[in-house]
């Protein structure tokens, strides 16, 4: 009699672990949350940017690191439209080429010594980069992610180059590199492809709908994604990315590949708190093709 006891007991406790996961299941695959960019106002945000890239072109292989921090403070809230003003809170590059090192880190303190510059002109990406810091620019974000405006950066390169006391050819130079890397539309491009994602709607389980976005600069492509709901626990929205990319069809470098990836989205404001997605792109070109392998992650949080 104590066996079979003790045998109905066991089948009690399994029946019952077995219906709670089946509820929690169901739970899970029925929810429904608002999905959009709705950081609140008044609030601030950090976000940490980071992409490895890795290529080889004509067997010289070519490695690059770099990491952006970014602190965001919600200050207008305009039928959903919400204004951002930002700061660059540090920037970090590695890069490795043909024995040709860059090695950049906002954090690290930098010589002002024009001398110093002409005996080691390396230092000038060091400068250059480090006087980024605690720089602000202000976006404008509707509810889809998409970046309406960004302001901020008309005059920020010069203003820059002029309190680094560079003379004429190296404040040229600088400028340059401050324009290629820090301007509109790259800061546009690059928080787009973690921002316009949201379909700005209820969703569920297994809800999917796409997105088209371009990007210029070195690499000019047009990204065909797809977005799939994969797990809603509590507010935080898992979502599977599958992006087509293409070229925009009147450049001279054709490119072709897909990125994959995993986000996870926070649904009471939008906060993109991790992203990780793989890089597969061909590039062809002057009669030249090359492999580019990528990754690239966010981390984001509330302050």
């Amino acid at each position: 009699m104590k066996k079979i006891t003790c045998l109905i007991a066991a089948a009690v406790v399994l029946f019952a672990a077995v219906s709670f996961e089946a509820c929690q299941t169901t739970k899970t695959s029925t929810a429904t949350k608002m999905l959009k960019f709705d950081l609140e106002k008044g609030k601030g945000y950090d976000y940490e940017m980071t992409v490895s890239m890795d290529q080889e072109i004509m067997g010289q292989e070519i490695k690059m690191d770099m990491t952006t921090y970014y602190s965001m403070d919600v200050n207008g809230d305009d039928s959903g439209t919400k204004t951002i003003v930002s700061s660059f809170e540090r920037f970090k590059l590695k890069t490795e080429v043909a024995g040709f090192n860059i090695d950049v880190d906002t954090d690290k303190p930098v010589s002002s010594d024009t001398a110093e510059l002409k005996k080691d002109p390396m230092q000038i990406f060091n400068r250059i980069f480090g006087s980024i810091k605690g720089q602000k620019f202000t976006m404008k974000v509707n509810p889809e992610g998409k970046i309406t405006e960004v302001t901020g950066f008309e005059n920020m390169a010069e203003n820059i180059a002029g309190s680094l006391g560079l003379d004429e050819d190296e404040k040229q130079e600088m400028m340059k590199e401050f324009n290629g890397q820090f301007n509109a539309d790259e800061i546009k491009q690059n928080l787009e492809r973690f921002w316009y994602i949201f379909p700005n709607k209820e969703i569920k389980v297994g809800d999917t709908w796409d997105k088209v976005s371009e990007v210029g600069g070195k690499l000019p492509a047009r990204y065909k994604s797809t977005y799939k709901v994969t797990d809603i626990e509590g507010d935080m929205v898992t979502l599977e990315e599958v992006s087509k990319i293409e070229s925009k069809g009147d450049e001279k470098l054709s490119l072709s590949g897909e990125v994959t990836g995993t986000i996870v989205v926070d649904s009471r404001s939008g906060l993109v708190v991790t992203a990780d997605q793989d890089m597969d792109i061909k590039a062809s070109g002057g009669g030249m093709s090359f492999d580019i392998k990528g990754k690239s992650k966010i981390k984001g949080k509330a302050r």
